[in-house]
């Protein structure tokens, strides 16, 4: 039964936070159980990579027809891809928020909280249940993050009149990476509503529970999603350079080799994504906010 928000035990609501110890309970969960992770995370990786490939194709192809000096003549097409980007954007966005939601019940132990125990355990069982606010907490989440973009460039458009676009333009790339970054940071500031969802909180009251357990967390957030950002990008280059240098160059221009680079990054990516979200997932534990207002001593190793 959904509550609209779960009580807050007196370890929860009187405990200082501890991001120092929230970082290597995430560390430490991460590494000792590395295959469950990585096994819930590769199904979702695969899937958007082949989503994102397959729309970034659809979309060119799209925008092929349209001359380039007649853009404003073919505003349908430029909107249909457009529109596809976004969509694909958004399903990548999704498929994320589904692999949260099955960490979630795993770090909280909710997929154990069932009457009847499965002979080989369905890890995505309690996301399924709340598939549908879960949906909502993406779309949310998704369009928070859109908004915080829209607003990020705006900011670089008014530095670039006040300072001059020729200084500005030398450092796109890295002021491009630094706004993903503090927005994605502000955004996970509500990410522990998913795994509160799974517990029965209603999705704005875990929406708002989720920005109060953030509280005094958010620089191990943006470690988190710097981390996790970071290693997607590594992960990625070194698998898009590695095939490179091993694949021969008249095997890179078949129409199969895309494919081949999407699933392979995807498959690295997925090593590297977890540690966010058992963050969010640890959060949202009451057991995590009762261990951590423990002495240091008494902290389970």
């Amino acid at each position: 039964m959904e509550s609209n928000c779960p009580p807050a035990s007196q370890a929860e609501a009187g405990a200082l936070p501890r991001p120092r110890f929230l970082l290597r309970q995430v560390h430490l969960l991460y590494k000792s159980q590395f295959w469950t992770w990585f096994g819930i995370m590769a199904p979702t990786s695969l899937f958007a990579g082949v989503v994102l490939l397959w729309a970034e194709r659809q979309a060119k192809a799209i925008l092929r027809t349209v001359p380039f000096f007649e853009t404003s003549r073919h505003l349908d097409k430029v909107v249909e891809a457009t529109v596809l980007r976004f969509g694909s954007y958004f399903v990548i966005w999704f498929l994320g928020c589904f692999a949260l939601a099955t960490i979630a019940s795993v770090v909280n132990k909710i997929e154990d909280e069932g009457d009847d125990i499965a002979w080989i355990a369905d890890r995505h069982q309690r996301a399924r249940e709340h598939l549908g606010p879960v949906f909502v907490a993406a779309w949310i989440t998704f369009c928070a993050f859109l908004v915080g973009m829209a607003v990020s460039q705006f900011v670089v458009m008014a530095a670039s009149r006040v300072i001059g676009w020729h200084r500005v333009s030398r450092f796109t790339y890295v002021v491009e990476l630094l706004a993903i970054v503090t927005v994605a940071s502000l955004v996970s500031w509500l990410g522990t509503s998913i795994p509160l969802i799974l517990r029965g909180t209603k999705l704005w009251a875990a929406l708002k529970r989720s920005l109060e357990l953030s509280s005094g967390y958010e620089g191990a957030l943006v470690l988190l999603v710097v981390e996790s950002a970071a290693g997607s990008f590594v992960a990625g280059y070194l698998a898009f350079y590695t095939l490179h240098l091993l694949v021969p160059s008249d095997l890179r221009h078949t129409p199969w080799y895309g494919w081949v680079v999407s699933v392979v990054t995807a498959l690295v990516s997925a090593t590297v994504e977890a540690p966010l979200f058992i963050g969010f997932s640890l959060l949202a534990d009451p057991e995590f906010h009762e261990a951590s207002s423990l002495p240091a001593s008494q902290h389970p190793s």
